[in-house]
Formats: C-alpha cells, structure tokens, sequence
C-alpha cells in the first residue's frame, strides 16, 4: 500500500486490521485528531479517545454493526469525534474492504464536515427564524425547503409539504382564481425572471384567508435553477389601511359640518361689516368666536388622529407620519 498517497490525502484515512486494529493513519488524521500515528497504530485503543462516552461509542458500534450485517462497507456515516484537545469534530465516514496478499483490511475514509454542518445549521437557523413565509422550489416546483414562519402562516407543516407541489392547490382551492394568478405569474415571468410584491389571497388549513405579498428569485447555474418564493403576510396591513380609510371618511364627515357653519359665520360677519352694521368691538367678538371654534375643530382632529394612531398599529409609517402619530 502505497503510504505517500495515504499522507498526503486531504481526508482522515485509516486502514484496520482485525478487531478494528489500526495499520495505517495518515497526517490527516493526526492533524484532524490531535493523536499521531505513533499513538494510534497497532491497537484500536484510539477509537475510545474518540469517543470518550461509552453510551455514544456504544451506539455508534451497533449503528455499524447493523449497517455491517448487511453489506461489507458503509457510506456516509456521520459521527462526533472528540479531539485530543477537547474539540468536537463531525466527520463524514466511507469505507472500503481491500485484499492486500490475502489478507483482507477495511480503509476507512474520515471527511471532516464540521463547518459545512455549522454553516448548514446557521443557514437553516436564518431560515427557520425569519418572519417570512419561505419556500424553496426545484425546477419541477417540487418544494425542497419550507420554513417555520410557512408552516405558522399556511397550517401546513414542513412534512405534508416538501418532495411535491400538492400544497399549492390546498392554499388556492379555487380552480378559476389559481389560474388567474398562474397566468398572472406567467405573464410577469416572460418579461423577468422573478416577480416582486406580487399580492394573492392563500386559504389556510384552518380556513382564514390571509393576504400574501410574494417576491421570487432564482438560484442555481447551469439549468440546475431553483426558485426561492418569500411570502409575506400583510393582512393586518391590508386591514388597518382600510380601517384607515373608514376613519379618514368619518374625520371628514365630521369636521365638515363646523367647518362649514365657519365659514358661513364669517361670510355673515364679513357682509354685516360692509353693511356698517356692526361696531369695531362687536366684529373683534364675532372674529373670537370663531377662532375658538376653529381652535376646537383643529383640537378634534388632534385627537382623531392620535387615537386612529394608537389603535391601528399596523398603519404603514408614511401614514403614521402623515397623522403625527
């Protein structure tokens, strides 16, 4: 066996013997371990340092054992090492039966995963804590990804959904208007590759109907593309804007009135001063008394909209600023 090969591989390789009995252990292992091939040739001594918890080396045994009794090699075996240092290690296992002068060895291939699997638990945590409904689809619309906000918004969970695109007809129930947004979505897709603020009504599992703001990209080369829809549910919004113009109309209707019977009082105390029928000091009391009236309209108004503010907390900024809340 040629040992110069072995070393200078990028990936843990070690060649066993009978009862696991290490024979080979090359620098990637002494680097990836901690232990040298000093240590960890000629016994399977090694496989305990590895793994200290006797439970957990236990189960990682039988988890081979029973991979063993069926075939003479395994793949993609993922287990938790511990370092010489302390450090926990994921690494990827493959192994192989090889016949060396009629002997028969294992080599097992060691693939640390560590920071993939870090990086993938990190990705998954953004895409599992956004407060967004995110769905990830393969070039047949079959979902690959659904996240927790999807399951919160939809009722559907992750399992009824992923491997299949069944979950689209359950949200849009009604034949005519999923065509209608199908050919919308269509039309959009022809000009561009993605859409943006794209709004339809879903039904959800319970029945509620929920207004979804969706925005799509697409990811992937060499037509392996996928689609990455983001849903963002703006019913409140869509309701506290209509509440919004319900209040506005109502604010309207009701400064009208004492807005109109000002101006008819000045009209009058205008005519009444052309007229010469009133004394500088009866004008000076007619002008006062519609500045308080004018001041109260102005109060009233104040007051609608602070409380139109406090109450429809989903009223978009640019409203909030409009209405000094």
């Amino acid at each position: 066996m040629d040992t110069g090969i072995l070393d200078n591989a990028l990936v843990m390789i070690a060649v066993l013997g009978e009862k696991s009995r290490i024979i080979s252990w090359n620098h990637a292992a002494e680097t990836i371990t901690g232990y040298t091939r000093e240590e960890a040739v000629g016994s399977n001594r090694i496989w305990k340092l590895l793994y200290p918890d006797k439970d957990y080396r236990n189960s990682v045994t039988r988890q081979i054992v029973e991979i063993l009794r069926t075939r003479k090699y395994f793949e993609n075996l993922e287990t938790t090492i511990r370092t010489r240092t302390g450090e926990s290690r994921i690494i990827l296992w493959n192994t192989k039966e090889i016949e060396e002068k009629g002997q028969f060895h294992k080599i097992a291939v060691g693939m640390d995963v560590t920071g993939q699997r870090e990086s993938d638990a990190f990705r998954e945590s953004i895409i599992d804590n956004a407060h967004v409904l995110l769905a990830v689809l393969d070039p047949r619309g079959n979902i690959q990804v659904w996240n927790k906000a999807a399951e919160a918004i939809t009722g559907y969970s992750r399992e009824e959904v992923i491997g299949h695109r069944d979950v689209w007809k359950q949200l849009y129930p009604d034949a005519v208007y999923r065509r209608g947004i199908s050919q919308q979505i269509a039309g959009i897709l022809s000009a561009n590759n993605y859409f943006e603020n794209l709004e339809t009504t879903i039904l959800t599992r319970s029945g509620d109907r929920r207004i979804i703001s969706w925005n799509t990209r697409q990811i992937g080369a060499a037509g392996a593309y996928h689609e990455i829809a983001i849903g963002r549910d703006i019913t409140a919004q869509h309701m506290a804007e209509a509440a919004l113009v319900g209040y506005m109309a109502e604010m309207a209707m009701r400064i009208n009135q004492p807005v109109r019977i000002i101006g008819d009082n000045l009209r009058e105390t205008a005519r009444m001063v052309r007229d010469g029928k009133l004394e500088p000091e009866e004008i000076a009391m007619l002008l006062d008394g519609q500045v308080r009236n004018a001041a109260q309209v102005s109060e009233n108004v104040t007051e609608f909209q602070k409380a139109l503010v406090e109450k429809n907390r989903e009223i978009p900024e640019a409203y909030r600023k409009f209405l000094g809340g």
